[in-house]
């Protein structure tokens, strides 16, 4: 394990950019299996509907054993962007409600970190964009500002889609919230991680009922960390 000097907590480890962390899993599973890396961000604050934790990294591990257990490894590094696109309203099997980005732009956490959203040409077949880069806001807080041209809830809900502005990591999605016109967003990027078994596609909607059986990663002092995937079908600790 690679340690963080001194006492540093998850949240100040998350406010340093360009940290690298990695998760190992270790698979003790007899079945081939599929993971998603997900996260939920403790603060969003503005008057949109519930915000959406979004399957932000993938991998897979061959079958294993106690004995000789195969690996699924994730690494990443702690870096920001804001992305704006869509969600379907419902999913199928095959095609699970899941945010497809239409633009993003990178941001700090202190400067630079204040944006804007904006909606060109009709909806649907228009593209949600930022009309420029961003600016100094408030150091801690990731702020992003609708105009009057991001379609209404009525007008979304008449196709069936709504229109999403987030924030991703290493140019993913992570988390979601439907962006709605003359509104303030803002995120207070310090993630906590989870992990979870799985089919998933990239950027799928973690429902309810799917993140009850996800196991919480808990980066405290440390940058790498090990979970083991049990024969029962379970995380532990490593």
């Amino acid at each position: 394990m690679r340690f963080l000097m001194g006492n540093m907590v998850n949240a100040k480890a998350d406010a340093a950019l360009g940290q690298p962390y990695s998760l190992t899993v270790l698979n003790q599973n007899s079945k081939f299996q599929q993971f998603a890396l997900f996260q939920t961000i403790p603060d969003i604050v503005g008057p949109s509907v519930n915000p959406v934790s979004l399957a932000w990294m993938l991998g897979g591990a061959a079958p294993g054993s106690i004995s000789n257990p195969s690996q699924s490894v994730f690494s990443w590094e702690i870096n920001y962007q804001v992305n704006t696109g869509y969600i379907q309203d419902q999913g199928t099997t095959t095609n699970p409600r899941r945010f497809t980005t239409a633009s993003n732009a990178d941001v700090m956490i202190n400067t630079q970190n204040s944006i804007g959203i904006t909606y060109l040409g009709p909806f649907p077949y228009g593209a949600p964009a930022f009309p420029s880069g961003p600016t100094n806001g408030k150091a801690g807080l990731i702020c992003v500002q609708s105009d009057a041209l991001i379609p209404t809830s009525i007008v979304q809900a008449s196709q069936a889609v709504s229109v999403n502005v987030g924030i991703a990591m290493n140019a993913k999605p992570t988390i979601a919230v439907q962006a709605l016109p003359n509104l303030l967003y803002q995120f207070t990027p310090k993630p906590t991680y989870y992990i979870i078994a799985g089919s998933f596609v990239q950027g799928q909607v973690i429902d309810t009922a799917t993140s009850s059986n996800a196991f919480q990663v808990v980066f405290q002092g440390v940058t790498d960390r090990t979970v083991v995937f049990t024969e029962q079908n379970q995380f532990q600790d490593n």
